[in-house]
């Protein structure tokens, strides 16, 4: 077990709140009860790290998490609480060194709190709470609306890394940044800085050797942890400032350009880019460079379209048939005002529909500092990342008829939350398998062509709605709607490379391509080639990157490339795409 599953109380003499800002008004660690404790309403228990300051006593403690009560909650945890009994896939999965919820085995009546907080052997998970209802009576509780979101640390702070102490050394001086002077003249102090332990192929996550001589060290970097009990705070994960702050290094503008960066641009030259971030903003139609940037405002959000690919060089990972698969996901962007810096930036969180795997990564709800960033189990270090940012109205901007509020935004969100806890529990099975025609790529896919679908299907069989449609037919309500259908269409299209989407992708989403019993091998390959197009992750995300340029939508890069200190046996290496 390394250093950041032993996460100590912050010592009172050090006064963090002068360098440190506490991650979220509510975090803390998700305590899966025993067997024989077990709450029928499914809840668990967290121990308060972080609590809104009229309940700072709370911190410490440890109280009850559970489900606000709603009809639209009660529909959720009917569709994904489940019985648990391992299949035989299990036991093959686990020769793949592949782990698994073993402490919910044989549990009946598994609730999407429970397989959070047991999907790995030991009580490891940290997650921030939005917005939570207080309870004191009978018991001190918390009662959600929405998901926890998986984070790392506990405080965090932004700091230039300087060098370190001694050479050879994790602990490392940084500077803080001063808001006052907009620069890294701050305080000074040590942190630590630990080098993970390697992975069974001899590659470690990350590294700190050499992340003073990083070019992205000049903007500083977001450090997350906590301090040990010696009183040192101990990084845990890392944000480079550079690539979430509203600056663009580039700007294109003009369909052309903008579909030639996404298929030519974003992965050239992916070796010779090691230890190297860019960002780029993308504006199709009718934008300058300063136009296309004035767009993006505070409190805007976005869709993320997130891929990562391989890793190259002297410890390369293994290719299957000569391809670099990656892995794909989506995800949400909010554009929000930093605390410590008062500029915009992104803050960035993946709806992560992952199969079970040796790395303990959990599906569900997970920050960018915790699943990119993460020193221990992120990819910064290892792989290269691309995040998309779509700012496209027709899906992120809510349609309001005159008091009817429709969200596809929300409803993208509500599909994928259903997705990542069944794959959390393989439905049941405990295991979510990934193959050639089941993969997190396809469910990923299947979650945005059916949250368009269903939007246009309640707004055309709704006659308030279509009432509202057809008295104002000049509203940019009604332009969106129209952008909105034609976008499915498109998407639609995609998906019918030989003329028919798969049949499991139906409107009620009863079937996910990750989870369930593994499958014949005639069937996996028919399966393959009716949606050949969602099967490689890199396909995936410029197929849909470029449909939604060709719609009109707003687009922003962020482009990393084994980012932090240096491995020189390690090279990033672009995800494949075949056709």
């Amino acid at each position: 077990m390394s250093d950041f599953s032993s996460a100590l109380p912050a010592l009172d003499s050090l006064n963090p709140k002068s360098l440190y800002r506490p991650i979220g008004t509510w975090t803390g660690r998700l305590i899966l009860p025993s067997a024989s404790s077990r709450h029928p309403d499914g809840s668990v228990w967290i121990e308060i790290h972080n609590a809104d300051p009229r309940y700072c006593d709370w911190v410490g403690k440890r109280v009850r998490l559970k489900w606000i009560q709603t009809p639209k909650i009660q529909a959720f945890l009917k569709r994904v609480t489940t019985d648990i009994y391992y299949s035989h896939e299990v036991e093959l999965s686990r020769q793949r060194g592949n782990r698994h919820p073993d402490r919910l085995n044989q549990w009946k009546k598994v609730s999407p709190l429970e397989s959070l907080a047991g999907a790995r052997t030991e009580d490891s998970v940290t997650v921030l709470l939005t917005d939570p209802r207080i309870e004191t009576e009978p018991q001190l509780a918390l009662a959600i609306a929405s998901e926890p979101i998986q984070i790392t640390g506990r405080y965090y702070a932004l700091v230039q890394i300087l060098q370190p102490e001694t050479p050879g050394s994790d602990r490392y001086w940084v500077c803080h940044y001063n808001p006052t002077h907009q620069q890294f003249n701050g305080p000074k102090e040590i942190v630590r800085i630990p080098q993970v332990p390697p992975d069974a192929r001899g590659v470690a996550r990350s590294t700190p050797q050499g992340i003073e001589q990083s070019p992205l060290n000049s903007l500083g970097w977001y450090i997350y942890g906590d301090y040990n009990a010696q009183g040192l705070f101990t990084v845990q994960a890392i944000e480079p400032r550079a690539i979430l702050r509203l600056v663009p290094d580039r700007t294109y503008t003009g369909l052309p350009a903008c579909l030639n960066y996404i298929t030519q641009e974003n992965w050239r030259n992916t070796p010779d880019q090691k230890g190297t971030a860019n960002t780029t903003l993308l504006a199709p139609f009718g934008h300058s460079a300063e136009s296309a940037l004035s767009q993006w405002t505070e409190g805007d959000t976005g869709i993320v379209i997130h891929l990562f690919g391989g890793i190259g060089g002297k410890k390369a990972e293994p290719k299957a048939l000569w391809v670099t698969t990656g892995h794909l996901s989506y995800g949400v962007a909010k554009v929000v005002r930093c605390p410590l810096t008062d500029e915009l930036r992104f803050d960035i969180h993946y709806w992560q529909v992952y199969g079970h795997n040796p790395d303990d990564i959990i599906s569900g709800l997970v920050k960018w500092q915790s699943y990119t960033g993460d020193l221990e189990r992120g990819w910064l270090g290892n792989r290269p990342i691309s995040d998309i940012i779509v700012k496209f109205p027709a899906i992120t901007e809510d349609y309001d008829f005159d008091g009817i509020i429709l969200s596809p935004l929300q409803e993208f969100c509500d599909q994928l939350q259903t997705m990542t806890a069944r794959y959390r529990t393989g439905d049941g099975d405990g295991a979510s398998i990934v193959t050639p025609a089941t993969s997190c790529v396809q469910d990923s896919n299947q979650a945005l062509y059916l949250t368009i679908k269903r939007i246009e299907s309640e707004i055309r069989s709704n006659p308030e709605m279509r009432h509202w449609l057809n008295q104002n037919p000049y509203s940019s309500q009604r332009w969106r709607f129209e952008q909105l259908a034609s976008l499915g269409q498109s998407i639609e299209r995609h998906l019918r490379p030989i003329g028919f989407l798969r049949s499991d992708w139906q409107p009620s989403a009863q079937e996910l391509a990750g989870v369930g019993s593994l499958e014949y091998p005639g069937l996996v390959l028919v399966k393959a080639l009716t949606s050949w197009r969602t099967i490689l992750p890199r396909r995936a995300h410029d197929d849909i990157a470029k449909i939604l340029l060709r719609h009109g939508s707003l687009q922003w890069v962020i482009r990393t490339n084994q980012v932090g200190g240096s491995d020189p046996d390690i090279q990033p290496r672009a995800a494949s795409t075949l056709f």
